[in-house]
């Protein structure tokens, strides 16, 4: 979330209520209570994306779009799904012993009035520190005691592994190795909380998953739908509305399978191009809601500037 937003006052926008110093922004999809909370926002130093490309060419692609800081700043942005006795995390941020930027789940939940001991479900896109971190604090507890926390059984089989394939990935073996041990360690701590499901299979009667391998072998997407309005909330796919939708296939060192993840991505964004589908993203700017748009041989984020059918109507 940009730092200035925080300042701001409580709006009233029409059908949904926009709460920027709390850090949440609510509203209804059918019969879903449907609420963003950030998680707040991380520095990436530039070479995280499009290793063994010319730094030149990269800056050049920066400078166009007047980005002149040696970091990006990366949105973590939390879908919040409500409906009956059930609350359900997206992915679960980054966790209290993260940089002070980030590791506010927590307290922006509580500002939109949901208890950490009343989130029933948390599901998780896949297993890198940023998106699970968030389950366990600094005392190794669960930080949602009564949550049973959905991963892909291939997202569970791979960081497991006594021998996973990272050759595949331009990240360095110890930081990947580093980061699997974080994982290890946070399934072991969660025990029998931990559900694992089949990505073929809805996990509830509203989100269904999409596997999209390659940023990670388990990585999902996941379609939120009520009634006949639907969303695709697409994880990783991109991380920035820049040099991933520009170049696709430069990629991020935080991909697993380089290659796959960068096929996945062209495909992805391809699909969403052509449908025109809504699709929400956890890392690209607050809110996160927005479309694909083909431009030319390559692709632009259009950010949702109102997230509401009703909304759009009052206006």
């Amino acid at each position: 979330m940009n730092k200035k937003m925080f300042n701001k006052e409580i709006k009233q926008m029409g059908a949904f209520q926009f709460s920027v110093p709390s850090g949440h922004m609510n509203f209804q999809l059918g019969h879903l209570n449907i609420i963003i909370v950030t998680d707040g926002i991380g520095y990436y130093d530039k070479n995280c994306f499009a290793p063994g490309i010319a730094r030149g060419e990269v800056n050049q692609l920066l400078d166009d779009h007047y980005i002149e800081s040696e970091y990006f700043e990366l949105a973590h942005n939390i879908l919040v799904i409500q409906t009956g006795d059930r609350t359900v995390l997206v992915d679960a941020g980054n966790g209290d012993g993260s940089e002070k930027s980030v590791g506010r789940l927590p307290e922006n939940l509580l500002h939109a009035g949901i208890s950490l001991q009343s989130v029933t479900d948390i599901v998780l896109t896949h297993a890198h520190p940023d998106h699970i971190n968030g389950l366990i604090n600094k005392e190794n507890t669960l930080v949602f005691p009564h949550a049973d926390v959905h991963l892909s059984k291939t997202e569970y089989n791979f960081w497991m592994s006594a021998t996973p394939d990272f050759s595949k990935s331009k990240n360095t073996i110890e930081s990947c190795l580093f980061v699997q041990q974080q994982a290890k360690d946070c399934f072991t701590i969660l025990g029998n909380q931990l559900k694992l499901f089949n990505e073929a299979e809805p996990l509830f009667d509203f989100l269904t998953p999409v596997l999209a391998p390659g940023h990670t072998p388990g990585h999902c997407m996941f379609a939120v739908s009520a009634n006949d309005e639907m969303f695709i909330h697409m994880a990783d796919i991109v991380h920035d509305e820049i040099i991933l939708f520009s170049n696709p296939h430069w990629g991020t060192i935080f991909d697993i399978d380089f290659e796959l993840a960068a096929t996945t991505r062209k495909d992805i964004l391809d699909q969403f191009a052509r449908s025109r589908q809504r699709v929400f993203s956890y890392h690209l700017p607050w809110p996160g809601f927005g479309y694909v748009q083909k431009v030319d041989s390559t692709y632009k984020w259009v950010q949702e500037r109102y997230l509401t059918p009703q909304f759009r109507k009052s206006i």
